[in-house]
């Protein structure tokens, strides 16, 4: 069995909440089925906001293992289906003992997250926006990222190689993938984790200039407060 943090790394949707049917869906395009249960809602522990308030919901599940109405448990769970209803596919269940454990867990995957996104930085610098610009459109996908370029003005450098600026490209398409990447004004300052674009990820980043540096996770800038935590974290990475 994996780790708490484990099942909480690779679940999206964690609640604790008490089986009230089997065999049933509360979801119209999820017909009823031997293999579903249906669950109540008792605390939402990890949430999408999209989800909203799931307090009291009733969610479909598509359990790891046969539940029995009125077993409770804290669900690690995936989601399937969300509209008119919510029908999750469980990662794994719980005693509900493990609640606390499992908020625990929870508390702390924005500070694995970071870490992570530092240690595959080639640049982490302080500094400010000083202009943004759109960037002439190379690559026709789907899912085209629409690239626009930051100017960075460099105060200091945590990680890479010394300089006093850098341009950073980062989305403006509202296409679900590129949604969490942050979206760059002028004048905004900040600790800013930038990669060197993949070769393999998507064509608009295979085509930018094999120097060139991206920002896509909402975690690449970080508020100057947060600047003794970044420098703890990559001391820890080296």
């Amino acid at each position: 069995m994996p780790s708490v943090l484990e099942l909480a790394r690779s679940s999206g949707l964690i609640f604790t909440g008490t089986v009230v049917q089997r065999g049933t869906s509360t979801v119209p395009a999820v017909p009823p089925s031997s293999n579903l249960v249906v669950v109540r809602v008792d605390r939402g522990i990890r949430v999408d906001p999209v989800h909203g308030d799931i307090k009291g919901k009733l969610i479909t599940v598509v359990p790891t293992e046969a539940l029995a109405p009125g077993q409770r448990a804290v669900f690690f769970t995936n989601s399937w289906i969300h509209g008119q209803g919510i029908a999750v596919r469980e990662v794994a269940h719980l005693d509900p003992g493990e609640e606390a454990r499992a908020a625990e867990a929870v508390s702390q995957l924005p500070l694995l997250h970071l870490q992570e996104r530092l240690q595959g930085a080639e640049l982490v610098a302080r500094g400010e926006v000083v202009r943004v610009s759109a960037v002439e459109r190379k690559t026709f996908e789907r899912n085209a990222p629409l690239w626009a370029a930051a100017e960075l003005k460099v105060d200091r450098v945590l990680r890479g190689k010394p300089r006093t600026s850098a341009t950073v490209y980062f989305p403006t398409s509202d296409h679900p993938m590129w949604v969490g990447a942050p979206r760059f004004k002028e004048r905004q300052r900040g600790i800013f984790i930038l990669r060197a674009p993949s070769r393999n990820a998507t064509p608009s980043e295979a085509a930018l200039a094999a120097d060139s540096l991206v920002a896509l996770d909402a975690a690449d800038v970080q508020p100057e407060s947060g600047l003794h935590a970044v420098e703890e974290l990559l001391g820890a990475t080296k």
